[in-house]
């Protein structure tokens, strides 16, 4: 992604660093709370977790490829959150992709237009897009999650066994899986949002 001209010493570089560390934090950061969905059975939140990483690292590729060869030696703020309950972390999570994400974004890609890196701002504000999808979806999760509804609805959906794929309608998931007898926590409701995204 050659820029037409520098961004050396310009607010658009040093907004390109701090959304490229951002986003590197919350690749971990969502790793992390995969794992805490899943030690919670909570395998369907684990997913969306996953698929949110994979997401951010992404983003990242996209901001670094515009600062190739640039270096910038004043500090880029760290932010390392905490590792919480699933129902906590998504909370955080929430706050990161709303505050730190399509916030920040959408006023980085105003930065990045008025400096005139246009290719720059038409990304910032995708990735804008993209991070208030993760808030939506991170906020319809903790609700199911608090209301006790991830694996129960009002009217029949589509559910997906995450270990053996069979697939079943219904208000609620099997009990126990008729492919591979995994009980319903491994069950994700194909409306949730789920949409696997391929590793790095």
């Amino acid at each position: 992604m050659a820029q037409s001209k520098s961004l050396k010493g310009t607010k658009t570089e040093r907004l390109l660093a701090a959304s490229y560390m951002a986003e590197t934090q919350a690749f971990a950061r969502y790793t992390f709370y995969a794992k805490i969905a899943d030690k919670e059975k909570l395998f369907p939140i684990g997913v969306i977790f996953r698929e949110t990483a994979q997401n951010e690292i992404h983003h990242a590729k996209v901001f670094l490829k515009h600062l190739e060869n640039a270096e910038i030696t004043e500090p880029i703020g760290i932010d390392a959150g905490f590792l919480g309950s699933t129902a906590d972390n998504l909370r955080l999570s929430m706050k990161e992709e709303s505050e730190d994400g399509y916030k920040f974004y959408k006023a980085a890609a105003k930065t990045a237009k008025e400096e005139g890196f246009q290719e720059v701002s038409e990304h910032f504000a995708a990735i804008a897009a993209v991070e208030k999808a993760h808030y939506d979806r991170f906020a319809r999760f903790l609700e199911m999650l608090e209301n006790d509804t991830l694996w129960k609805r009002e009217k029949p959906v589509t559910w997906k066994c995450l270990v053996c794929g069979f697939t079943s309608v219904g208000k609620e998931p099997p009990a126990e899986c008729p492919g591979c007898d995994h009980p319903k926590e491994h069950y994700v409701a194909l409306d949730d949002g789920y949409a696997p995204v391929e590793d790095f």
